[in-house]
């Protein structure tokens, strides 16, 4: 069965009586693992205990099948239920977990760990069929809705305040990777401290030095028409860890600020004030670019380079879509679109 997203934190409070095994999957490794976790923490109190836990990956699995049955099979020995953990699981070892899973019924419960599997392979088919007692829970990059609320929630758990513009602020920079995003947060909650408020303008020291901003120039390039930038800086980015559906989200919400200030601009602003205007907050290292920027781009193409950013995220997020292509191409389609603006004004 799947589990849906929005039935997710019932799922993992409660998890249903007779379940055997879950697929946590998806292209965001930090959210599968901190799931996984959470699951496992119904079994047993400490998912490290030697005991009670048996931590395998999946290519232990694919190189001796009976390895899992037999573990999935076992009962613990120190009393309680037992937990068979499986890491970086591939479709090739989803007829082995089949055969584990086929076996005799036990209280031991199985996690399966997997990357960005795709639609109709071996795993995927085997778990999100109509059996109660196996699960499938795709793991995919937050948006911007669970973004803020996962800042919320965070702060308020560690008793500090926080305005809705930091709150803003915080889901536009971070949720390229949960295991990421929570670091941060961790960061934050050590430098706010517990009963205090957290503004902006420490969010913004803080969070500065992030994965976010290792994009801006990437980002600014294809805003400013230099298409030929685009490529050896998406390289870097990628070397350095940079998801593309991350870069494409940066991206979307600079073109947003970008239009929302070449709108104003519109209505009778200057430039320079039009950028001073928007919340929360622009950097303060991107003030100038995007100033430049608001005086050279129209409404109207702004409006072509979001949908064009639109669309390269939904393909980003289709599994078994060349993504790092993808979102190269579309920041050069980007790229091409400030240049033809140049062109006009000669």
């Amino acid at each position: 069965m799947k589990v849906p997203p929005r039935g997710l934190d019932g799922f993992l409070a409660s998890p249903p009586t007779g379940l055997r095994a879950a697929l946590i999957y998806g292209p965001d490794i930090g959210k599968v693992k901190e799931t996984a976790g959470r699951l496992a923490r119904t079994v047993v109190a400490d998912p490290s205990d030697p005991f009670n836990v048996a931590m395998l990956d999946g290519d232990e699995v694919e190189a001796d099948p009976a390895r899992l049955a037999d573990e999935a099979a076992a009962r613990s020995l120190m009393g309680g239920r037992r937990l068979v953990w499986v890491r970086e699981a591939r479709d090739r070892a989803a007829e082995a977990i089949a055969t584990a899973l086929d076996g005799p019924e036990t209280d031991t419960l199985v996690i399966i760990e997997g990357g960005d599997l795709k639609t109709g392979g071996g795993l995927r088919k085997l778990f999100e069929a109509n059996r109660p007692d196996l699960a499938a829970i795709a793991c995919y990059p937050d948006d911007a809705r669970d973004l803020a609320q996962l800042v919320r929630d965070t702060l308020r758990n560690a008793d500090i305040r926080v305005s809705g513009e930091t709150v803003q602020y915080l889901a536009d920079r971070l949720g390229g990777d949960r295991l990421a995003t929570r670091n941060e947060l961790d960061k934050l909650v050590l430098l706010a401290g517990p009963g205090s408020t957290l503004d902006l303008e420490l969010a913004m020291d803080a969070i500065g030095d992030s994965a976010a901003l290792a994009v801006d120039t990437l980002i600014s390039a294809a805003a400013d028409g230099r298409p030929e930038g685009i490529l050896p800086s998406l390289d870097r980015a990628f070397r350095q860890g940079e998801s593309p559906i991350m870069i494409q989200r940066l991206a979307l919400g600079y073109f947003q600020r970008l239009h929302l200030a070449v709108v104003r601009k519109n209505a009778g602003r200057n430039p320079a004030d039009a950028v001073k205007s928007l919340r929360p907050p622009v950097f303060f290292k991107a003030v100038e670019p995007l100033t430049r920027q608001t005086a050279r781009w129209t409404s109207e193409a702004t409006a072509r380079a979001l949908a064009r950013l639109g669309e390269a995220e939904i393909h980003c997020k289709s599994t078994g879509y060349p993504a790092e292509a993808e979102c190269g191409q579309a920041l050069i389609d980007v790229a091409r679109i400030a240049r033809l603006l140049e062109r006009g004004r000669r």
